[in-house]
């Protein structure tokens, strides 16, 4: 089961909360940063940066029309994101679901407004629906004895 952008906000307010945070790491005026990663037909992995972007309780991505990850997408939703490395911490957000296709002209205009990149007339509108969240922060960041400590939420 995979859920909505604002349904998991609603229910984990501030894993929600640090998960937007992690993914627009310049701050909300910035644009969303992270990894994308994708099944190709052989089964084998494919990761891809992305500038994903929160908006009215969707998390979306626009993607390139001719990009072998749209492909993906479009033939197996499948997906993986991970938000762009901390630069000190090491503090980390990572999702997994399922991507859908929006073709309804309203909502993509309206998910062009939350992401910093201009949009092409051929790219293609993703939600990224969430099945899993993961976060992590760090004990002793970057020392001997580094230990992870992991939030998990999954609906």
């Amino acid at each position: 089961m995979a859920i909505g952008w604002g349904e998991f906000e609603a229910r984990e307010p501030e894993l929600a909360a640090t998960s937007r945070r992690l993914l627009y790491p310049i701050g909300p005026k910035g644009p969303g940063l992270g990894f994308l990663a994708t099944t190709r037909a052989d089964g084998g992995p494919r990761v891809h940066p992305v500038c994903p972007g929160l908006h009215a309780g969707g998390l979306y991505v626009f993607v390139t029309g001719g990009s072998p990850k749209r492909f993906d997408l479009e033939r197996d939703g499948r997906y993986a994101l991970h938000a762009y490395p901390a630069e000190k911490d090491d503090e980390s957000f990572y999702c997994i679901g399922r991507a859908l296709v929006v073709a309804e002209p309203a909502r993509r205009k309206a998910a062009e407004s939350a992401v910093t990149h201009h949009v092409k007339p051929e790219d293609v509108l993703f939600e990224l629906r969430l099945a899993r969240v993961l976060h992590t922060i760090w004990r002793n960041p970057r020392q001997p004895g580094t230990q992870p400590v992991y939030h998990r939420w999954q609906p």
